[in-house]
């Protein structure tokens, strides 16, 4: 790699091709950009600064038919579009130097290979519309191009200076730090060094270049395709999120992948695999995007079968992507054959009676994505190990195997939230979501939940917020207490479309007048009918009613028919050990081995670590930012810690094992097993929990 100033119109005059490499992000400079190109080239010529700095290139010239622009096509572009501004200037007034610079920096006439001999070859779509304004200047279609083609006319229009003033400071005074890359540099390496400087590009811009820059030009035009692809299935804004999903629904880790590590994993966990291949990456890539679309959006697609699709728009309205990483689990279980298209069904009918349960109750979602990434894996050990199959295995988790938050919501639950929660004040997709499910109890379906997004529906007090005295007569002497108690319970809010016309009149007035709930479309106001006032047995008629509705809707799964064996081999990986306690574990050759805590469980791992390699506790030692290794010397005073047996007399080493929660233990036999490349999915214990349910 060499690097030197040089002079960046000389760049554009001295190579004959210039391109941006289809992996690169758009052109994308707007006005405020050039603005200030422009202003601080003026200041530069105000100041008597003999160059003005404009940044670095990043070019590589180990392709033999063009120089790439690895770094700094927003400035190449720009300085492109100055130039075609001014040559369109100059031919008005001195049509020869306006010839020269077209030829000199703009096109080169002796290229064979292109129709406009364009030198610079901007990424497919934006190369277009470059070439639209290179050849009709102001009569070119509206596009960025055009827009700050036309800012840069102006600004030497209305300028104290001329075109030939700014063709001479283009030339002689605008300088960048130029880069090249030679054969034999890594590219990728440059490229990742520069992005660690902040250059803003997106996690998924990063896995882009990654697998677009490895490959020669014509694989590269092959592979971008099918990455345009890709941006086409998950919506381009969404790509980054897709592949957070996906690494994460490959992952054994028990956390999702983190937002700002989307790269990083991708690298780590895919493309330093020893079969990596980027183009076999993306086409299986672009397979999971083909599901993910269907998850994400399955209004936009036709399905074989009516009921996944059902249950997918169901499942969207919750707005909870927390669970995408799982259902791309499940549904690569269906498309492997490994999960029926009834299984496929009765998994996404739990999962929705579950998580709209919990919302119906109230139940914060806080570590659900944890939960989600962790689930497949319990659900497919206990399949397993109980020779149940998935959908029933998924039901014994959610009941029966998970802490009392993450609990299937009981009936009893449905009921308390009914008779004492305030669901006129929760998030209003969470009601809207909440009526289109009860108001769709027996299967029908009337798309409440986008009717109200488009604004058709608010929501109405059946019993007004404000009660008139005709509302307090008919209520009796208990109207206060009746109203306090009932005014924003489920039971007497509903969806109209006439809610600011009707909103304190008569029950009556409510029911029988134009659009009234006698005529509403709603099926869920039908129940409102039949009845000739609307007091406290009335609300607790409708109350039955919606608690019905919900345990219709949403079934609690029955599972008191399965036995499960009370000792299940469970992943470290996946066990939230607060209130836990382990009665066995297994890892490498030590099988079954009966422990009493978590502080037990800790010291034998890094016992077997430390026999196992040596070598990794001395690094560990040696490394001033570790301090769960030391060597004795520095602890010797301290009770905190406890020497390793078998070390160097001279060279002895401890671990630190003091007193720490449950989830520390586990945290520091996760730092040990990575610095031995090893993982807590690979440590099995046993927990003092389990037994029948029959």
């Amino acid at each position: 790699m060499q690097g030197s100033p040089k002079m960046i119109i000389r760049i554009i005059h001295n190579e004959d091709k210039i391109y941006i490499p289809l992996y690169q992000r758009r052109y994308s400079w707007g006005t405020d950009q050039v603005q200030r190109l422009v202003e601080d080239i003026l200041m530069a010529e105000q100041r008597g600064l003999d160059k003005y700095f404009i940044g670095s290139l990043i070019l590589d010239l180990t392709t033999t038919d063009a120089v790439a622009v690895i770094d700094g096509q927003q400035r190449l572009t720009t300085i492109s579009l100055f130039l075609i501004a001014l040559r369109d200037l100059m031919a008005v007034t001195d049509e020869r130097q306006a010839r020269i610079i077209n030829d000199k920096y703009l096109v080169d006439p002796y290229d064979e290979e292109t129709v406009y001999h364009n030198r610079l070859k901007p990424v497919d779509g934006d190369e277009q519309q470059y070439i639209d304004v290179l050849l009709h200047g102001d009569q070119a279609k509206p596009s960025l191009f055009k827009l700050n083609y036309q800012y840069f006319k102006n600004a030497v229009q209305s300028g104290v200076l001329s075109v030939e003033d700014w063709l001479n400071l283009l030339q002689m005074k605008l300088q960048a730090m130029v880069i090249t890359v030679q054969p034999g540099d890594d590219a990728q390496l440059i490229f990742e060094s520069l992005n660690s400087t902040g250059l803003g590009l997106t996690e998924s811009d990063k896995i882009r270049n990654y697998l677009l820059m490895g490959l020669e030009r014509d694989a590269q035009t092959q592979a971008f395709e099918v990455w345009k692809s890709i941006e086409r299935l998950v919506h381009r804004e969404n790509i980054s999120n897709f592949y957070r999903h996906y690494l994460t629904s490959l992952a054994t880790s028990s956390k999702p992948v983190k937002k700002n590590d989307i790269y990083d994993n991708y690298r780590q966990e895919i493309g330093l695999h020893p079969n990596f291949d980027r183009y076999s990456e993306l086409l299986e890539e672009e397979k999971v995007a083909k599901i993910y679309a269907k998850i994400q959006f399955p209004q936009e697609y036709q399905f074989t079968d009516q009921t996944t699709q059902r249950l997918l728009i169901r499942l969207s309205h919750l707005h909870m992507d927390v669970m995408m990483p799982y259902f791309l689990q499940i549904f690569d279980l269906y498309e492997k054959q490994k999960l029926s298209l009834n299984g496929l069904n009765e998994v996404l009918q739990t999962v929705l009676g579950y998580l709209a349960r919990r919302l119906f109750v109230g139940i914060p979602s806080t570590g659900l994505n944890n939960f989600f990434t962790t689930l497949n894996r319990q659900v497919q050990r206990l399949t397993k190990n109980n020779d149940i199959n998935y959908p029933r295995a998924l039901e014994v988790v959610l009941t029966h195997k998970v802490k009392e938050n993450k609990i299937f919501p009981s009936n009893a639950m449905i009921m308390d939230a009914l008779t004492s929660k305030d669901y006129y004040h929760i998030r209003t997709e969470s009601f809207w979501f909440i009526m289109d499910e009860l108001n769709n109890w027996r299967g029908e379906t009337q798309m409440l939940f986008e009717r109200a997004e488009n604004g058709d529906f608010s929501i109405e007090h059946i019993l007004p917020q404000t009660l008139s005295r005709s509302w307090q007569q008919n209520l009796g002497q208990n109207w206060h207490d009746i109203q306090v108690t009932w005014i924003n319970r489920l039971a007497n809010l509903t969806l109209t479309g006439f809610n600011s016309q009707m909103s304190n009149h008569s029950f009556r007035d409510k029911r029988d007048a134009p659009n009234g709930y006698r005529d509403s479309g709603i099926k869920l106001n039908q129940t409102l009918v039949g009845m000739d006032e609307w007091n406290e047995s009335s609300l607790k008629q409708r109350q039955s009613d919606l608690y019905q509705r919900a345990l219709k809707v949403w079934p609690l799964p029955s599972v008191v028919d399965v036995e499960i064996d009370a000792g299940e081999w469970v992943s470290l990986a996946d066990i939230d050990p607060k209130g836990e306690k382990p009665i066995t574990f297994s890892f490498k050759e030590q099988r079954d081995v009966s422990i009493k805590s978590w502080k037990e469980l800790y010291d034998r791992i890094v016992n077997i670590l430390w026999l196992d390699n040596p070598p990794i506790f001395y690094k560990l030692a040696n490394d001033d930012a570790e301090w769960l290794v030391k060597y004795n010397h520095e602890v010797s005073d301290s009770i905190q810690y406890r020497q390793l047996d078998n070390a160097d007399q001279h060279q002895g080493l401890s671990v630190y094992s003091g007193g720490a929660s449950a989830q520390d233990r586990k945290r520091h036999i996760q730092r040990f097993l990575t610095a031995s490349n090893d993982s807590l999915e690979n440590v099995q214990v046993k927990l003092n929990r389990g037994g029948s349910f029959a």
